[in-house]
């Protein structure tokens, strides 16, 4: 810490220590009042944070009180580099003052202010996320959807529904589906089927019977198909031919409990043949905390005719997943019981395992979704933000940027409220009340 950090620090404490033995209330309202913090904002808007000096009560003492007589501030970007901003006390009384900056990254801003010689030393940090409003398209659909995916040629599969300009094209009794370019994979209960978008309708390219029942999780490439059906992953190949074919499949050793609150026993994650499979770590006879979950996640190799089990021992990791991607995982640490997740952590599978590149801290103003995932594969994790004056509310997907490796947020509409999100959409919560569906497609670009 720098020595005239030490000294404010130190003024501080001597202006606080100064209290008669007169009794005084412990909870009387000190000077001036600290205004909304926001906790997110935006690149390229301007920022303004009000703040208030911290002051003891007078106890009773008819001597004015003393108040600050400078503020020296310091801002630091997501680079720890100084950000240019301007600092001013927003009353004669000194009782209050703005820091006025511009954040022109997106990221985590640290703001350091120190009073003196009385007002203590303030530290809080802000996040800017990317507005990517302008770059995303918004459209409507005629109905809400738990699960969405689009085809490259503007179909949507919501639920059990192809729609295409704001129309129902076809209905499918049961199944899982999965989207992967113009290809739309059905794994219904007693069939397997590929079909292809071809722009005006879905055309039946091939199928295969299966007597496995429900599919839980599916992994998809426009010519293959992993499943997760009870305890066996299939893999489903396209070879251009009417009959799709089973080059492979494995039993996975029983499972107890569920990943998280995903609702999910298991679910799949993939880095080239390279094939993680995630469920709920054994407990080992030992009681686990309410609310602390631990997973393994054990490594398979997909071979030309079969998926073997490789030697490589499970990894376990903490925290409740409250996200995948075909890639890694997303999971949300919770410092106590019962409270609301306070750090958001990317999780990174490769041939070599899975491993932390990067977290979140979370305030109090940050809520994550830990509701069950249900039947959609591929899931990024929304957080409302609350904070500002006026209060605004805001929700804004996370998304792991590799050449920073850091977590990143972004913005994509303010209309939507604790919506659900993919790597490539974004939409109105099914819960939501209202019989349509808001939905944005996010931008390609990073």
């Amino acid at each position: 810490m720098k020595l005239w950090r030490c000294l404010f620090l130190l003024g501080a404490l001597v202006g606080l220590a100064g209290c008669p033995d007169t009794p005084c209330v412990a909870d009387a309202p000190s000077v001036g009042s600290s205004g909304s913090t926001p906790t997110m904002v935006l690149v390229g808007e301007q920022v303004n944070v009000r703040f208030a000096p911290s002051i003891a009560p007078d106890c009773g003492s008819s001597e004015p009180q003393q108040l600050p007589s400078s503020l020296s501030v310091e801002v630091y970007g997501p680079d720890n580099q100084l950000v240019a901003s301007e600092t001013v006390f927003t009353s004669n009384s000194r009782s209050s003052a703005t820091v006025k900056f511009r954040p022109e990254k997106p990221g985590r801003y640290h703001v350091f202010a120190a009073f003196a010689p009385i007002g203590g030393i303030h530290q809080f940090d802000l996040y800017a996320a990317r507005d990517r409003i302008s770059e995303s398209t918004a459209f409507i659909l005629p109905k809400l959807c738990n699960a969405l995916e689009r085809t490259q040629h503007g179909g949507w599969m919501c639920d059990l529904d192809f729609i295409r300009d704001s129309a129902l094209k076809q209905n499918f009794s049961d199944g899982r589906m999965a989207v992967a370019g113009n290809v739309v994979w059905v794994a219904g209960n007693s069939q397997v089927r590929r079909y292809v978008d071809t722009g005006v309708e879905l055309e039946l390219t091939a199928s295969l019977p299966s007597n496995l029942g429900n599919a839980q999780f599916l992994l998809a490439t426009e010519t293959e198909l992993l499943s997760l059906r009870g305890l066996t992953i299939e893999r489903v190949v396209y070879d251009g031919t009417a009959a799709l074919s089973v080059p492979g499949q494995v039993q996975l050793p029983s499972t107890s409990g569920m990943v998280g609150t995903t609702g999910l026993s298991a679910l799949m994650v993939r880095s080239g043949d390279r094939l993680g499979i995630v469920t709920n770590a054994p407990s080992g006879g030992v009681i686990q905390p309410m609310n602390s979950f631990t997973s393994q996640i054990c490594t398979y190799q997909i071979e030309p005719s079969r998926i073997v089990r490789t030697a490589d021992p499970c990894q376990t990791f903490s925290g409740n997943v409250v996200g995948y991607e075909p890639g890694g995982l997303w999971a949300g640490i919770q410092s106590f019981v019962g409270g609301q997740l306070d750090e958001l952590r990317w999780l990174e599978w490769t041939e070599a395992g899975i491993s932390q590149q990067a977290s979140l801290p979370l305030g109090f103003n940050f809520t994550v979704s830990t509701q069950p995932i249900g039947p959609r594969n591929w899931v990024v994790p929304v957080i409302t933000t609350g904070g500002g004056v006026p209060v605004r509310t805001r929700s804004v997907v996370a998304t792991y940027s590799p050449e920073r490796r850091t977590i990143l947020l972004e913005l994509l509409d303010t209309e939507l409220v604790a919506p659900y999100a993919s790597g490539a959409l974004m939409w109105t919560n099914p819960n939501a009340t209202g019989l349509s569906a808001r939905v944005r497609v996010r931008p390609t670009a990073p």
